[in-house]
């Protein structure tokens, strides 16, 4: 049975085509089994570029240094949108993998990443959260939905989230419909794990202007008061929960302790 055989049943989604399919079959473990793939869509590339850069730059009072740096901040745009452009995630029956093989400029030849693979499995997604796009004045080009996926610090596929004293937490997928993408995954880790649908990842949806309530599992309440503290910290980096939240329930954890 050939390679592609195993992967036939595979689902293309968010502009996903067979090409896309046949690479990730080429970099992926004979052994797994590749489900969906996703690209980041043309509406979505703009303001997924538009979001790597800080807020502050939009007040009155930071427009002369904007004027100033225009030209590296309009490279720096440009790259951001090229990578989001290359960027397709994999999902299998054991992992998601985020693939990326960027270029911009004349034939390619001004910036070009290679082909970048990262992967994280599907039992250390500890969280799923729906971002939705939010409407507004600046909704045409600085918002855009996504699935946010709680990885370990410092995950090579991690790209959202943390400081200058921790790591990255958050892989932020950019897809057509955030909803099926959590749905999609949340079920493959289900029977990779052996458990019901959403049995141990904690899911957390958000809607513009709402509060991010995360709906704590089974699986999470058998971990001990150490691996709940840095669940929520997780949970505080990628902005489910504030600082208010995740200080109390912090305090309750090591009442426990």
């Amino acid at each position: 049975m050939s390679k592609m055989a195993y992967h036939s049943r595979a689902k293309l989604l968010s502009e996903a085509t067979q090409d896309d399919l046949y690479k990730a079959a080429e970099r992926c473990d004979p052994n797994e089994t590749i489900l969906t793939v996703w690209r980041v869509p043309k509406d979505s590339r703009g303001p997924a570029a538009c979001s790597n850069f800080p807020v502050p730059l939009l007040l009155p009072c930071f427009w002369p240094h904007l004027c100033i740096l225009s030209p590296i901040c309009l490279l720096g745009y440009v790259a951001a949108k090229g990578v989001a452009e290359g960027t397709t995630y994999v999902l299998t029956d054991r992992n998601v993998h985020v693939m990326i093989d960027a270029s911009f400029g004349p034939c390619g030849q001004c910036y070009r990443t290679g082909t970048d693979w990262g992967t994280v499995g599907l039992n250390q997604v500890q969280s799923l959260v729906v971002n939705n796009a939010s409407s507004g004045l600046l909704s045409c080009c600085c918002a855009v939905g996504s699935l946010n996926l709680g990885v370990p610090y410092g995950s090579p596929v991690a790209n959202y989230g943390g400081g200058k004293r921790s790591a990255p937490s958050t892989l932020r997928m950019y897809v057509d419909n955030p909803d099926e993408a959590r749905a999609l995954i949340q079920d493959a880790k289900a029977k990779y794990t052996g458990t019901s649908a959403g049995g141990d990842a904690n899911v957390t949806m958000i809607s513009p202007g709402g509060t991010a309530i995360p709906q704590m599992s089974a699986a999470a309440a058998e971990k001990s008061p150490a691996e709940k503290i840095a669940d929520l910290k997780g949970l505080l980096d990628m902005g489910a929960i504030d600082a208010g939240e995740y200080d109390a329930k912090k305090r309750e954890l090591l009442n426990q302790m």
